[in-house]
């Protein structure tokens, strides 16, 4: 009688297992131009082109987007419960793939000022971002694991988030990647709600920031002390990221073996 035997690793998985996880995985298949040469690439570089441009003119214009929405700002203080304004805006924005928390998070802190300002972007990063988890996990919870089963790169990273208690989201939030789009893989991987929430909470220091420019941008119209403010926010979340990604790679070179092993027994047909 033939003994049974789990399947044996695909191509993909065993060089997962050989190698050690990179930060950006293997950059030499990133600059093969022939992986572009097909519609699927060529879309794919069109779509990266189009957001690159659209994103450079948005933070080029912030400073004029910012002046303009004024008048709307300051009506919203002087308008009683206006301050529920930016919340729901805040709530709508965190759903992708909107975005624009940073500008409302600055015209909050022109018009309300730093404490007050930081409460009201807290309570909209809190309640969009908490809308945006369930929505998730109501609506594409069984996407999210069919991908998980497609995908060997986010099935390692969904178990990492899975085991990373608390300590993993948080640090993810604090880099570059918007925290909304973050919200919708850690939804739909089976983080726990409150597990969730009180990352989220740890991680509105990088809300306060935004505040705290355009709180500046008031007290300093001369704009030297804004630029400086705005250099050191980027710089530490830039120094953040990278030290988020190797955290993460090594939590990814910690449970390959248990996750790629899942896989071969899901394949196994007795």
């Amino acid at each position: 009688r033939e003994a049974l035997r789990t399947p044996s690793p695909t191509p993909e998985e065993a060089r997962v297992l050989a190698e050690k996880t990179r930060m950006c995985g293997d950059w030499r298949r990133w600059i093969d131009w022939r992986r572009y040469m097909t519609p699927r690439g060529l879309w794919t570089i069109a779509a990266i082109v189009a957001v690159v441009v659209f994103l450079s003119a948005f933070f080029a214009y912030q400073r004029q987007i910012v002046r303009w929405m004024k008048p709307f700002a300051h009506w919203m203080h002087d308008t009683p419960g206006g301050w529920l304004i930016p919340v729901a805006i805040m709530f709508v924005l965190s759903f992708p793939p909107l975005f624009g928390h940073e500008i409302i998070a600055i015209l909050v802190g022109d018009v309300w000022g730093i404490w007050i300002g930081f409460g009201i972007v807290a309570a909209g990063t809190l309640f969009g971002e908490l809308g945006n988890f369930y929505a998730f996990k109501w609506c594409c919870n069984e996407r999210g694991k069919k991908y998980e089963r497609k995908k060997l790169s986010y099935a390692l990273h969904a178990q990492v988030a899975r085991e990373g208690g608390i300590l993993v989201p948080t640090i993810m939030r604090l880099t570059f990647i918007p925290g909304h789009l973050i919200t919708a893989v850690f939804s739909t991987c089976g983080m726990g709600v409150w597990t969730f929430v009180v990352s989220a909470t740890l991680s509105l220091p990088k809300q306060l920031a935004a505040v705290y420019v355009g709180v500046a941008q008031v007290e300093d119209k001369s704009s030297p002390t804004t630029n400086v403010i705005k250099g050191v926010v980027v710089l530490a979340s830039l120094a953040m990221t990278i030290v988020a990604m190797r955290f993460i790679n090594k939590r990814v070179d910690a449970v390959k073996e248990k996750v790629v092993y899942a896989r071969r027994k899901e394949r196994f047909v007795p």
